[in-house]
């Protein structure tokens, strides 16, 4: 048997190819996360010390290399990073170049975990990570969480040179005690920029255009203009004609109440709110969309917007959808009214006359099927 210590090509150990080997190996199993900028990535080049150093990754999703000068990270894996790094150097530097690349400090992606965890913050996305997966990193949930947890998520729209914009926020109400019990229609994965809401027991939520927005507790009946008050009062920016209550009901599903809190004496400054509700205040020129669709939340209204084009933003409906029974809940100086909206006429029988344009404020539902 030749001698482990034999090399190959290079000047390169057996028993040194054989570690790195294995130490790629395991990132081809475990190394699934994306990089992204500000990462530091730790780059080694064997045999090659001066190469061998932390790398910072930049806000363009670049780093610096010796030799190579500027190259491209972001979004790559560290293996495919690594390939990379050794097709540029074999180019024209190196013989047989051994690159190994691993992400030191992971400053891309988080989520935000507020509310009843143990050590709420910040906290870095390593790869395919779960509710429970992030919660657990905050401590696990407090001895005084509710029931329910509040997942808030980004929704980006891709604007010009490949640059996205936020164009609004789908909100998932999600259960604590199915999460803790790993069941997967609860436990969801989380994304880049989620944020996690848990709320005490007897709580409330106030999200959107406030000051500080989070959870609070329900100590005494509580109207909602109150809970905008405790949440810091409303932004320069906020809609409050557009206010929504979002309900859950006893024997489940959601229910959307509209809330106007404009004007000196708000219409709505009355409106008792519920344990678990949560008091959603839209920034200007925003639509809601809420109940059997894939991705509800408030969306910004642009120009000319239909409720077709509206269901199509929200990522469609789910299996559970009645679309015949849509219906656009619509204030007006008079009072609040509903447009009831046969989206099959619509989607089905091409009657686009019937896609009806939105309005500031425009609240669609989407109500489940009967059987």
């Amino acid at each position: 048997m030749k001698n482990l210590q034999s090399t190959f090509r290079g000047g390169v150990p057996l028993f040194t190819l054989l570690l790195l080997l294995v130490a790629w190996a395991h990132a081809a199993t475990a190394g699934d996360y994306v990089i992204g900028p500000r990462d530091a990535l730790k780059i080694t080049v064997w045999g090659q010390q001066d190469l061998s150093q932390k790398y910072n990754v930049s806000v363009e999703g670049t780093i610096v290399f010796p030799l190579i000068g500027e190259v491209r990270a972001a979004g790559l894996t560290e293996a495919q990073l690594g390939q990379k790094l050794v097709t540029l150097l074999e180019k024209d530097y190196l013989v047989n170049p051994q690159v190994m690349v691993s992400v030191e400090e992971y400053k891309s992606k988080k989520v935000l975990v507020l509310g009843e965890a143990e050590k709420p913050g910040a906290y870095p996305l390593t790869g395919n990570t779960t509710v429970l997966e992030i919660v657990s990193q905050a401590g696990g949930f407090g001895k005084s969480a509710g029931k329910q947890l509040v997942l808030l998520r980004p929704v980006q729209r891709l604007a010009s040179a490949g640059s996205t914009v936020p164009v609004g926020n789908t909100i998932r109400r999600l259960n604590i005690e199915k999460i803790q019990a790993g069941d997967t229609s609860e436990n969801v994965e989380v994304e880049d920029g989620d944020t996690l809401f848990i709320p005490k027991a007897n709580a409330f939520f106030v999200l959107g255009e406030v000051s500080r927005p989070g959870s609070f507790t329900l100590e005494k009946e509580t109207t909602v203009l109150e809970a905008v008050t405790f949440a810091g009062g409303f932004t320069n920016k906020a809609s409050p004609s557009g206010a929504k209550i979002i309900r859950k009901r006893p024997e489940g599903g959601q229910e959307t109440v509209a809330v106007d809190l404009s004007g000196a004496v708000p219409a709505n400054k009355d409106f008792v709110i519920q344990d678990g509700d949560t008091v959603l205040v839209p920034r200007g020129n925003t639509f809601f969309v809420f109940g059997e669709v894939k991705k509800p939340g408030d969306f910004q209204l642009e120009k000319n917007t239909t409720i077709l084009e509206a269901i199509s933003v929200v990522g469609g409906f789910t299996d559970k959808a009645a679309p015949g029974r849509t219906k656009i809940i619509r204030n007006t100086p008079t009072g609040q009214q509903t447009i009831e909206v046969d989206m099959n006429d619509i989607i089905k029988r091409g009657r686009r006359d019937k896609a009806i344009p939105l309005k500031e404020n425009d609240v669609i539902v989407v109500p489940e099927a009967y059987f």
